[in-house]
């Protein structure tokens, strides 16, 4: 699986000839929107699903639920101005926080997730505890986004205060086989333009 970055908290999960949308922005963002075909997109803000700049037809998932698409499973998962996306593709298990995590959506968490293997946590939560959920999730792989709201600098900052060291990558590929078993890893990824 590839991990691609295309800024604010987009990302595109890709194996083979599928790919799968997190948050893909639409014109009026002040980002070139991303332009590829995805099988599924899910959409952390149910606000933001009608504005969708992706080719082909894919499956919207923007509500809490269980959803199947080709053997992969997406759990939404109620928030109350955002809903995290649980995601289990190609054997690696995944949590999307969204652009708008508060403190009793985190506090929720670790009763609807067991492993996560990859965490995307966004900079400039103000009232979230982003350690703490870590800290009780205990992801193997964390991955900052910069929402479209959050300050300039908040990404920098957010890397600072969880006192890892941070290896910035283009893109992520990786297997199941390639998870560590031991310790974290804090990813930075570059924004694909």
């Amino acid at each position: 699986m590839v991990i691609s970055y295309y800024g604010y908290t987009c990302f595109k999960l890709q194996s083979g000839d599928t790919a799968i949308a997190i948050d893909p922005y639409g014109k009026g963002s002040g980002l070139t929107p991303p332009r590829f075909e995805a099988k599924v997109a899910l959409f952390t803000d149910p606000k933001e699903s009608n504005n969708i700049s992706l080719t082909g037809d894919p499956h919207i998932f923007s509500t809490p639920g269980e959803y199947e698409v080709g053997g992969n499973m997406f759990t939404g998962i109620q928030g109350k101005d955002a809903n995290p996306f649980y995601i289990e593709f190609e054997g690696i298990k995944m949590l999307h926080l969204g652009s708008k995590t508060n403190k009793e959506v985190l506090d929720l968490l670790p009763n609807f997730v067991e492993v996560v293997d990859i965490l995307f946590v966004p900079a400039g939560s103000p009232e979230a505890d982003l350690n703490k959920i870590i800290g009780q999730i205990d992801p193997r792989i964390i991955i900052p986004m910069q929402p479209a709201d959050a300050k300039k600098n908040a990404l920098e900052t957010l890397v600072k205060e969880l006192g890892k060291k941070s290896e910035k990558l283009d893109k992520l590929s990786i297997k199941e086989k390639d998870l560590q078993q031991d310790g974290q890893r804090l990813i930075t990824l570059s924004p694909t333009r």
